[in-house]
């Protein structure tokens, strides 16, 4: 039979295809939920951990462990799963690692974990307590996996509130979350007080939690408004900056040494360094004399030694720069955004604790439903047994008498005689009386004789009182919401043990400010050579080479630190470079300690200076702040001409326009009204003409015809000066004065 064809519309499948994607890869990838504050991967991970290890067994090597994990649970790759078992045993990421790690695991400044090969690991002992404990009691919450032969769990059981306590980070299709870590106590204290009182306020609530506290400690520059902003929405932006101290760096200097880290910088501190080592070569920092990361894997400490003599005020104004343009302070955004009932939601510190208090209560219901029904089959096969045991010599003789155990259960259980032959007058009568459960049928089969020994009998009573007891206790929590509630809160309370003081400061310091020193103007020169190399030298090094300057180079060109030289290239563009930016980008490059390069440096390349396409050629090289009283001409290779108000190139831009589109300059160079130009094609033509004949124009318009070229002619050479100047070896006297768009004359040799 042939198989049926549909039709669909492409775009509204393509369309369907990618929000499925984009919901599974939100709600299956990159957003924790918000009972157990995990995203699937890491649930997968400490749930197979469960499954190979516990908190006093040996460690285990990662590589079983990853393996374990996708093969029963996460058919993703085993690098994500690593990565994220990594994440969960780094204690500069978690105040409270969720994974006991053995081995290199990597460190704050950004250097990787070991292979996986080389690795180990086994579940902390918080995770154990804090989750794993009734992990059993919520089975029936369990789901097939990916291939139906195993069952993974859609939460674990955390007794805090762990999206909090553990924070998370990921970023999803059009959305992203950014959770900040907190501390334990703290967001115990919080879960108690929201137990008690469910309609307090987030003010009241952060009377507990006073704020995120990262593994790195540091400093969290933010007011209480802005806390409590982030708290009641779930979103906003935190400013963290590290912690610094003055020590004594020996030989009389001090240094500055960062010995707790913004949380932001976690993985990044060799880009700190570096930053702080292009601030030294720009001159921003030059009481600083060395840099060094002399810290352990928790990056205490990063130092930056100062000169002898540098003063308290010196050393504050550095702190301040290396706040502000170091990255030592940054900015945090908060953005609570977890997975609520299948579905994304963006939620305050008030929403997290009712829905997780909701979570917490359905778990312990189940928790203490199970531990009940678990006591009555205890005290209901205890109550068999001591019964059994004042009628063991009848069931003795049931037992010798019957020829299978079918036969001696269903005589237990319901006084059934058929089938079994009693030694003694009178004992199938007592036996026909007996009514044991199943349960105690069971248990009466399956006793020893040795259980009938007294001290035996004494531990069985003893196990029926425990149990009975047990049954009261959970018969009251279940009945009783105040006492359900004070069981949450003592369970809560003993995990305080696993609580760290608080590692992060909040303090509201304000703005960072940095005094913008203004330089002193240098006089320096640029120069280019033939292959367009660019570089900037001190004015005594040109002034004592300007002969070899004049020779070697193409263009030299006197400035201060503070001007701009403009470079008009032959595409009809004009490209403006600063001249502090060339020094700094060169300075980057020297190895001296001198910021100005020497004529045997090689300078760099203009075209990776500017940004300019290196087919380009440069015509034309001026200063910014001279070209305002310059009056341009401009001669292109299509034999056009036009003159141009200077002023007109006077712009902040890198890259402006600087003729006409699709004509290409031959010359440009400033010109006065008594001047003239001559230009000559490639045909042999000369031409010259007055400037006073050639109109302004603007900056990207065509000029008018300075000379009627042959189809296929094109100008080569032009040049403006006086009428005693000369183009190449041609003197301006040797060609007639004429008209702007003659044809022109040719010379005799």
């Amino acid at each position: 039979m042939a198989e049926k064809i549909s039709t669909v519309d492409y775009e509204s499948e393509m369309g369907q295809a990618y929000v499925d994607y984009a919901m599974s890869v939100i709600t299956e990838r990159a957003l924790p939920d918000v009972r157990d504050g995990l995203k699937p991967v890491q649930r997968r991970i400490l749930y197979s951990l469960s499954e190979l290890t516990s908190s006093n067994t040996p460690h285990r090597k990662c590589a079983r462990i990853v393996g374990d994990t996708m093969g029963k649970y996460h058919p993703h790759g085993d690098s994500s799963i690593y990565e994220g078992l990594v994440n969960l045993a780094q204690s500069w990421k978690l105040p409270i690692p969720l994974v006991d790690p053995h081995g290199n695991f990597g460190d704050v400044s950004g250097s990787g974990a070991a292979a996986m090969r080389y690795t180990e690991a086994r579940i902390s002992e918080y995770t154990e307590e804090a989750c794993m404990k009734d992990l059993r009691f919520c089975k029936e919450d369990f789901i097939p996996n990916f291939d139906g032969e195993e069952t993974e769990p859609t939460y674990l059981p955390f007794q805090v509130p762990n999206l909090l306590v553990s924070g998370s980070m990921g970023i999803a299709v059009g959305m992203a979350t950014n959770i900040p870590t907190h501390n334990l106590n703290e967001v115990i204290d919080a879960t108690v007080a929201y137990l008690k009182d469910p309609e307090i306020t987030t003010e009241d609530l952060m009377k507990y939690i006073q704020g995120p506290d990262f593994a790195t400690g540091g400093i969290l520059n933010a007011s209480h408004e802005q806390l409590l902003s982030v708290y009641e929405t779930g979103q906003g932006r935190l400013r963290i900056r590290g912690k610094v101290e003055i020590r004594d760096a020996g030989y009389g200097r001090k240094s500055i040494c960062v010995t707790e880290l913004p949380v932001t910088m976690i993985g990044s501190t060799e880009k700190f360094l570096t930053t702080v080592g292009e601030l030294v070569r720009n001159r921003e920092l030059p009481q600083v004399v060395d840099i060094a990361d002399r810290g352990d894997k928790n990056g205490e400490c990063l130092a930056i030694d100062v000169k002898k003599g540098t003063t308290d005020e010196e050393i504050q104004k550095i702190i301040n720069i290396l706040y502000k343009k170091a990255g030592l302070e940054d900015t945090y955004g908060v953005n609570i955004n977890c997975i609520n009932r299948g579905k994304p939601e963006v939620m305050g510190l008030r929403r997290i604790l009712q829905l997780y208090t909701r979570f917490k209560s359905d778990v312990y219901t189940k928790k203490y439903t199970k531990l009940l029904a678990e006591q009555e089959d205890v005290k209901e096969i205890k109550e068999g047994l001591l019964e059994a045991i004042d009628v063991i010599d009848l069931i003795i003789e049931i037992l010798r008498g019957s020829k299978t155990v079918q036969i001696a259960k269903k005589c237990l259980m319901h006084g059934d005689t058929e089938g079994i032959k009693f030694r003694y007058k009178g004992s199938e009568m007592d036996a026909k009386e007996l009514h044991f459960t199943e349960k105690q049928a069971d248990a009466i089969l399956a006793m020893r004789l040795s259980r009938l020994i007294g001290l035996e009998l004494d531990v069985l009573k003893k196990e029926l009182a425990d149990a009975e007891k047990k049954i009261a206790k959970y018969t009251k929590l279940l009945s009783s919401p105040a006492a359900m509630r004070d069981q949450m809160i003592r369970d809560m309370e003993e995990l305080k043990r696993f609580g760290k003081p608080r590692r992060t400061e909040i303090q509201d310091l304000g703005e960072v400010k940095v005094e913008k020193v203004e330089e002193k103007p240098t006089e320096v020169t640029v120069l280019m050579d033939r292959f367009y190399y660019i570089k900037c030298v001190d004015r005594s090094t040109y002034e004592k080479n300007a002969e070899q300057i004049a020779r070697d180079y193409r263009a030299s060109v006197n400035v201060m630190t503070n001007e701009r030289v403009l470079l008009f290239t032959d595409a009809g563009f004009v490209y403006t470079v600063k001249v502090s930016d060339l020094v700094k980008k060169q300075g980057k490059k020297l190895t001296g300690k001198s910021i100005y390069a020497k004529l045997s440096d090689k300078g760099i390349q203009v075209f990776e200076f500017c940004e300019m396409d290196k087919t380009e050629n440069i015509v034309y090289i001026t200063l910014a702040e001279k070209i305002m009283d310059e009056k341009l001409l401009f001669v292109t290779k299509e034999g056009h001409a036009k003159r141009v108000e200077g002023s007109a190139f006077d712009t902040s831009r890198k890259k402006a326009l600087a003729g006409k589109q699709g004509e290409t300059p031959i010359w440009i160079g400033p010109v006065e009204d008594t001047d003239q130009v001559m230009a000559r094609s490639s045909a042999g033509y000369y031409v010259r003409v007055k400037i006073s004949d050639i109109s302004f124009k603007g900056k990207g318009a065509g000029g008018i015809m300075l000379i009627k070229l042959a189809p296929g002619d094109t100008i080569e050479a032009a040049v403006a000066g006086k009428p005693d100047s000369m183009l190449e070896d041609v003197a301006f006297s040797r060609v007639k004065l004429c008209s702007t768009g003659n044809k022109g004359t040719k010379l005799r040799k």
